[in-house]
């Protein structure tokens, strides 16, 4: 379960992410995945989630796969998937650990912003070496 992800978040799914069919909403797992990739801009890549440059979503695609329940302990992998000169893809896993099922899978594509200037920008090299440093390193693990 997730092992092609060195970055995995664990929680319980609280009462405010179960909708009136009793599982969890389908804006939910956007939210979490957000949470995942705000960690690993700042623990990755070494960026203030509120500093000059950053990152914007520019596409959004999940596959649900199964329904997430009330209090079921979840695990979210995030990886970078790919790195182009002005974007880039996170890919997610959600997984029950308690079924040892994958529930869905996330990919967003993000574009790398100067929030100053309101423009797009290259992935800043620094961002590159600190995402191929993590990623390749834990490939080889």
């Amino acid at each position: 379960m997730l092992e092609e992800f060195r970055k995995v978040s664990h929680f319980r799914v609280p009462f405010a992410d179960i909708d009136m069919l009793q599982h969890a909403n389908n804006t939910a797992y956007l939210r979490w995945a957000e949470t995942a990739r705000s960690e690993y801009l700042i623990e990755v890549i070494g960026a203030d989630i509120g500093g000059r440059t950053g990152m914007i979503l520019a596409r959004l695609d999940i596959s649900y796969e199964r329904a997430i329940s009330y209090r079921e302990n979840i695990a979210i992998g995030c990886r970078v998937s790919r790195l182009g000169n002005k974007s880039f893809d996170f890919a997610h896993e959600v997984w029950s650990v308690d079924s040892e099922t994958r529930c869905a899978k996330i990919v967003t594509t993000m574009v790398a912003m100067d929030y100053g200037r309101e423009t797009s920008i290259a992935v800043p090299a620094e961002w590159r070496k600190r995402i191929a440093a993590y990623e390749l390193v834990g490939a080889n693990a």
